[in-house]
C-alpha cells in the first residue's frame, strides 16, 4: 500500500449577495442559490493534487433589495483552503466593481477584515485569471442567467503523498448522442450492482472513485474502500427494499445533464441511482459523477457526498 495523505485540507467558501458555484480540479462542490449569504466548508482533500491545481469560482450578481440577478457593489466572495490546523490560505478575496464590471481582489479579507494570506504550508501561488461568461444549469434543466461568470485561480499544493484525482487523464466531453447513450450505459451497470449488492460489480463500476478514496482513507485498494462504504451508506443498508427505476434510453437523451467546469465529470443531474425504502420512500442517492479516458468506458469518479460517516 502507497503512503496516505497526512494532510488534511478544507475548502472554506463565503459569499454575499451571489449565487455560487465552486469547482477544484473541474469537479463542483457547492452550489448555493439563495438569497442568503453561503458560509460553508468541507473536505477537499480527495479533489487536490500534488503540483498544479485549479479552483473555479462561478458567480452571478444578486441584488437581494430588488430582487434581481444583476450586478451589485454588495457582491463579494472569499474562498480559502484551510491545510490542517495550519490556518487558510486565501485563494480568492474579492469584491464586484461596478466600473471595472468584474470582481476585483481586495487586500484584506472581505469578511472578516484580516491581511489576505496567500501562502501557507503546502499551498501558495494563487493567481486568479481573467473572468468570462459561464452558464449554471440548474437540476430543472434552467440555465442562469446574462451576468454569470467564471473565475479561474490556479495554485499550487507541494505534498507528494496527496498523489492524483481519480478522473486524472480522462477527456472532455460533448452533449451528444454517443456521450448520453455511454452515460446511460455506465448508469445502468451502477443501477444493477447496487440493486444486487453486487461488491465486485460495484468496484468495476466505480473503480477510480473507490481506489481514490481507499488512498484517501488509507485502505488497500478500491474493494477495501467499496467495503468500506457498503456497511455504511444507507442505500446499501436493511432498510433499502427496492430502487428508483433507472431512466430509460429514450429518457437519457433529453434527461440534463450537470457537467464539472472542464467537463470531464458529467451525471444526470436529477435522475441518480438511488434506493427506497419499504413504503417506497427515497432512502438515499448516489450522486457520482462519471468521466471517461480515451477509448474506454465511463467510469464512475467522483461523488459529492456518498452518505457515510466514517
Amino acid at each position: 500500500m502507497t503512503d496516505y495523505p497526512t494532510n488534511a485540507y478544507s475548502l472554506i467558501c463565503m459569499g454575499h449577495h451571489a449565487v455560487l458555484e465552486v469547482y477544484l480540479n473541474g469537479a463542483p462542490t457547492i452550489l448555493h442559490a439563495s438569497p442568503g449569504d453561503l458560509v460553508f466548508s468541507f473536505p477537499a482533500t480527495e479533489l487536490l493534487r500534488d503540483g498544479a491545481n485549479r479552483l473555479d469560482v462561478v458567480y452571478e450578481p444578486l441584488d437581494v433589495e430588488k430582487r434581481s440577478y444583476t450586478p451589485t457593489p454588495e457582491v463579494s466572495v472569499q474562498i480559502q483552503l484551510s491545510q490542517g490546523r495550519l490556518g487558510e490560505a486565501t485563494l480568492l478575496n474579492a469584491r464586484y466593481g461596478m466600473e471595472e464590471k468584474r470582481l476585483v481582489s481586495e487586500p484584506l479579507t472581505v469578511f472578516s477584515g484580516r491581511p489576505v494570506q496567500p501562502d501557507l504550508g503546502n499551498i501558495s501561488r494563487p493567481r486568479p485569471e481573467p473572468e468570462r461568461p459561464f452558464t449554471i444549469w440548474f437540476g430543472d434543466g434552467k440555465p442562469s442567467r446574462e451576468f454569470t461568470r467564471i473565475v479561474p485561480v490556479e495554485f499550487r499544493i507541494d505534498d507528494a503523498p496527496l498523489g492524483d484525482v481519480a478522473w486524472a487523464g480522462t477527456e472532455p466531453l460533448e452533449d451528444d448522442g454517443d456521450t448520453r447513450d455511454a452515460l446511460w450505459q455506465a448508469m445502468a451497470r451502477l443501477h444493477q450492482a447496487v440493486e444486487r449488492r453486487d461488491r465486485e460489480g460495484f468496484v468495476e463500476i466505480a473503480g477510480p472513485y473507490l481506489a481514490r478514496m481507499a488512498h484517501i482513507w488509507g485502505k488497500p485498494d478500491a474493494g477495501a474502500a467499496a467495503d468500506t462504504i457498503l456497511a455504511r451508506a444507507p442505500w446499501a443498508s436493511e432498510r433499502a427494499a427496492g430502487m428508483v427505476p433507472l431512466l430509460s434510453r429514450q429518457e437519457a437523451r433529453s434527461a440534463t445533464l450537470a457537467f464539472g467546469s472542464d467537463r470531464r465529470l458529467v451525471e444526470f443531474s436529477d435522475r441518480r441511482v438511488a434506493a427506497t425504502d419499504a413504503g417506497g420512500e427515497v432512502l438515499s442517492a448516489l450522486p457520482l459523477y462519471f468521466a471517461r479516458r480515451p477509448g474506454g468506458p465511463f467510469l464512475a469518479c467522483f461523488s459529492r457526498d456518498m452518505n457515510i460517516d466514517l
